[in-house]
């Protein structure tokens, strides 16, 4: 049963990156859209692949490789819609996936959970500054800050129950803030929408 629920997680997962990149190639725009919370995610995805195959959890190979791939798809779209050149932009990921992998293999699964909190709790704590000061949200997905939300919730529901300190640690810190996003995100919603009702 704790397997399928994994599984079941990896797949919310790998659904958790498609409305932000529809999102952004429905508006037509990245606006509001962090380029640092997509870099790092490639990077710490592609990070969690690695602890996958060390740990023998199949849940977290695949999928994991899958959304590092639409991490780097995404950045790649927000790079063209902004104008900048990719080469010079994939260099962190690529180096940070390197350096979190280096510290599991040297020190262990718990100093690697410890370690990938940081980088992801900076990417998700950038998309939460760029909400709060962009002018715009047009760019940013709903579905992707609810479903981040909920397989956040749900990797840290599976650590607890295969004791894996990697995924208690960072996953529960990763729920917090991503509850954060989604707050922040809704109340700039409901006040754009009671300025357009004032008016009207």
């Amino acid at each position: 049963m704790i397997e399928v629920f994994g599984w079941v997680a990896a797949a919310v997962g790998i659904a958790s990156n498609l409305p932000q990149l529809l999102r952004i190639l429905r508006a037509g725009t990245s606006a509001g859209v962090s380029l640092r919370l997509w870099q790092i995610s490639a990077a710490t995805t592609g990070a969690w692949m690695v602890h996958g195959f060390l740990v023998q959890k199949a849940q977290m190979q695949w999928p994991n490789m899958l959304m590092s791939g639409l991490a780097l798809v995404i950045v790649v779209f927000v790079l063209r819609d902004r104008g900048q050149r990719i080469g010079p932009q994939l260099i962190l990921p690529v180096a940070l996936a390197g350096a979190l992998t280096s510290v599991e293999l040297m020190f262990g699964a718990m100093a690697f959970g410890f370690i990938i909190a940081v980088p992801q709790l900076m990417g998700q704590g950038s998309q939460l500054k760029e909400m709060v000061t962009a002018p715009d949200l047009t760019g940013v997905s709903v579905g992707y800050l609810g479903i981040m939300l909920v397989v956040q919730a749900m990797w840290f529901v599976f650590g607890l129950l295969t004791t894996d300190w990697a995924l208690i640690i960072c996953a529960g810190a990763m729920t917090v803030v991503c509850s954060l996003n989604l707050a922040v995100y809704m109340v700039r919603w409901v006040r754009g929408r009671s300025r357009v009702a004032l008016a009207v």
